[in-house]
């Protein structure tokens, strides 16, 4: 469409939003929720009764070089530093070890109960592990949570975006792309991607962090607010497009670092309490739009689905998301508890119930070529995923705060 429609589309796309966020304000669910099912909703009126609507796509380059970033750096940014260092050694198992854990234990029944083949649900699998806390901290500002408790839900959810991407990248170049995978060649370009990507993120951040100082940017209601997210869109697709490592570790990377060398800042250059709410306000409500964008965009490909529906799938594959969380989080917060980071059962429960799948598996899944064999019946199967948890687990998770001593 012309630039006139497309901008008409978008404001009441807008407007549609607004409504979902006025109306169903006091749902207990989370408002991604409410928006998938209005996508879906667009998806089918356009399939089955106007076919003159206009069609609604993203781009896989505009999923990952445009939201990821914003969505990135929108959970970096909130992490506490000081509870962060004590919940440090969890969140890295979990993000790492419990990842590839997760693909494995969610992948296995999978593949037993079904025709696909083996290294295809493992790619599926790596998509659907890594978690989101959107809405579980939504409600951790409604129930009392320890800090700390609050922390390694999120921490987890950062690292294992990271872990998860990777996977994702080194599974595609062999499904998609044919390209042979070797296990220690694979180690390596983890490790690669990991480290190189950490580095690349620190560099560019100090950088960022210097101008704005010289520039005395920090009180700056332009320069103060985009600076440090340019320097977040910079380093992803240097590091995505320009050293093929990890973007996700990059600006993860450099949003951390940046608050570091921020905290150290003698306080008179330091922003005043109303620029520092206007920044956080302008970088919320970016990570809210990247979010409703990316739910509505999957409940509009789930709206015009037109292949037959793989309903073992489907059944398969919210069990074993199940089984693969609950593995994960009891056996690795026992083992954990037999050192010094003990996790009692009380929050593993919450852990549990707190793995909900968001916005990074549906902008992985919406970046599967049309053209791949299983992706309409992953694309199902995500949306299922994503839905059960957003709705069962949070108000499970509802249901036990209001009992539980943590």
């Amino acid at each position: 469409m012309d630039v006139v429609h497309g901008l008409v589309f978008v404001c009441l796309f807008l407007i549609a939003l607004c409504a979902l966020a006025r109306y169903f304000r006091s749902s207990p669910l989370p408002l991604v929720c409410w928006v998938t099912l209005f996508g879906a909703g667009y998806g089918a009126l356009q399939k089955f009764a106007f076919d003159g609507l206009p069609r609604v796509f993203l781009a896989p380059d505009v999923i990952l070089y445009i939201m990821l970033p914003i969505l990135i750096f929108e959970s970096s940014r909130k992490l506490s530093m000081k509870v962060a260092r004590a919940v440090a050694a969890p969140s890295a198992v979990l993000a790492t070890l419990g990842i590839l854990a997760s693909m494995f234990a969610m992948a296995l029944p999978i593949w037993l109960f079904t025709e696909v083949p083996w290294i295809d649900v493992l790619f599926f699998t790596a998509i659907m592990s890594a978690t989101d806390p959107v809405a579980v901290t939504a409600i951790f500002n409604v129930f009392p949570v320890p800090e700390k408790l609050k922390t390694l839900i999120e921490g987890e959810s950062l690292l294992n975006d990271g872990t998860t991407v990777i996977l994702f990248s080194l599974l595609y170049g062999r499904v998609i792309e044919g390209h042979q995978l070797i296990f220690r060649e694979g180690l390596f370009e983890f490790a690669l991607s990991v480290f190189g990507a950490a580095a690349l993120g620190i560099a560019a951040a100090w950088t960022c962090m210097r101008l704005m100082r010289s520039w005395d940017a920090l009180k700056n209601h332009f320069i103060g607010p985009l600076l440090p997210l340019l320097c977040v869109y910079l380093v992803f697709c240097a590091a995505q497009a320009g050293f093929h490592i990890s973007g996700v570790i990059a600006a993860m990377a450099a949003t951390i670092t940046m608050k570091l060398i921020a905290l150290k800042y003698p306080r008179a250059e330091l922003p005043d309490h109303a620029e520092v709410e206007f920044y956080r306000g302008l970088w919320d409500f970016l990570g809210e739009l990247a979010n409703a964008a990316l739910f509505f965009i999957l409940g509009v490909e789930i709206g015009n689905h037109s292949d037959e529906i793989a309903w073992k799938l489907l059944f398969v594959s919210l069990a074993a998301l199940l089984f693969a969380r609950g593995v994960v989080v009891y056996f690795f917060g026992a083992a954990l508890s037999l050192g010094r980071s003990k996790i009692p059962m009380a929050w593993r429960h919450v852990l549990n119930l707190g793995g909900l799948k968001g916005a990074l598996s549906v902008a992985l899944i919406l970046m599967i070529p049309k053209d791949y064999a299983y992706r309409n019946a992953f694309l199902l199967s995500a949306l299922v995923m994503c839905v059960f948890t957003l709705v069962v687990n949070t108000l499970g998770l509802r249901l036990y705060l209001k009992k539980a001593d943590l």
